[in-house]
This record gives structure tokens, sequence and C-alpha cells, in this order.
């Protein structure tokens, strides 16, 4: 069995985050096929495993929860050479040849801003600082060794204290914010969860 090793500098939260990743054997294969990949194509830079990935175990662990299924594995790079979507689906391909029970999606963020209207990002920590929640934007990887990376651009604070906030981009676009709180069902699923709202005390 893989034992990953914490960051040097890990935060409490990241060394619980490792902690429970252990004792999830699907996490583990989707984290160590993430790593093969970046082997294979390290000319791409680092892939990270982010969204629900992290989040979604926080919030079923403070709940007590068993491990709840994920419509797919966010997997996320940033390569402003190769930002056409054709390489994304090849390295879906190779993703699900290695574990084809897993809902594959990669995404380069260097092509995303164009989705959400925003100005082009500068690296994969900037493009995930402008998804729709700060409790969203966490993710994870192997590095060498086994050690885990983490890359958090707004910190976990949120995601410890259960809260639901917009990023600051989408303060602007709460619509965004409030469809997927409704169409994605979290307060139903996870019920301490909260919502905090632009300039609420």
């Amino acid at each position: 069995m893989v034992r990953f090793v914490p960051p040097s500098q890990a935060s409490q939260v990241e060394r619980k985050l490792t902690e429970w990743l252990h004792q999830d054997v699907q996490k583990i294969e989707v984290l160590m096929a993430v790593k093969k990949l970046t082997d294979a194509h390290q000319n791409l830079g680092s892939f990270f495993v982010a969204a629900g990935f992290l989040r979604n175990m926080y919030w079923d662990q403070v709940h007590a929860f068993p491990s709840t299924p994920l419509a797919d594995i966010d997997v996320v790079y940033f390569h402003k050479q190769h930002p056409d979507k054709a390489q994304d689906e090849m390295l879906e391909q190779a993703l699900t040849q290695h574990l084809p029970s897993i809902p594959w999606s990669v995404k380069n963020q260097a092509r995303m801003h164009t989705k959400s209207g925003h100005v082009p990002y500068i690296s994969l920590e900037d493009a995930l600082s402008n998804w729709v929640e700060t409790a969203t934007a966490i993710g994870v990887r192997v590095a060498d060794n086994h050690r885990l990376e983490f890359i958090a651009p707004w910190g976990y604070q949120d995601l410890v204290d259960l809260v639901l906030r917009p990023t600051p981009f989408f303060e602007q676009q709460l619509t965004v914010f409030e469809e997927r709180i409704q169409s994605k069902k979290w307060l139903e699923k996870w019920p301490k969860l909260k919502v905090v709202w632009p300039n609420s005390p």
C-alpha cells in the first residue's frame, strides 16, 4: 500500500487531508494515476486533482458520512503553449486506459478563462483562485517520494469552517454561485454547510 508523505511544512489541515487520503483506496489509485500522467508528460508541468476531490472528502469526514461519489474527477494543469481541447481529451483517454472506472475530466487552465470571461490566467494558482467557491479551489498531487503537494490559493479556512463563499470575481456574478449551490444540492447533502454572502458580517 502506498504511504503518502505530507508536505515538509504541512499545515494541520494538510496533515489531516493526508491521513484521510490514506483511508480511501480509490483516491490513492486516482492520485497515483495522475502522478503517472505527470511523469509521462513532464513538458506539460504538474497535474493536480482538484475541486470536489478534497472538498467533498473533508465535508464527508466532518459529517461522518461514507465517501460521496463524485460526478467526475477534475484533473487540472497549466500550459500556455498547448491550450487546445484535443490535448485534454487525449490526456483523459490516457487516464481512462489506466483506470477505466473513473469519470476523468482534464482541463488545461490556460484556456479556461474564456469560459468565465476572465483575463488570461498566468498560473495554475491564479486560475484556481478564480473558480466559483473558495472551498473548491483546492488541489493535490503526488510529487517525488510520495510526498503530497497541495495548492490552495484561498487557504483552508472556509473548508474547515464548512463555508460556501464566492471568490472575489464571482461576488459580481452571484447568480452563478447560487445556481451551483442549488443544482449540486450541497446544503441538502451536507447540512452543516453554511453560505456566506458578500458583505455579510
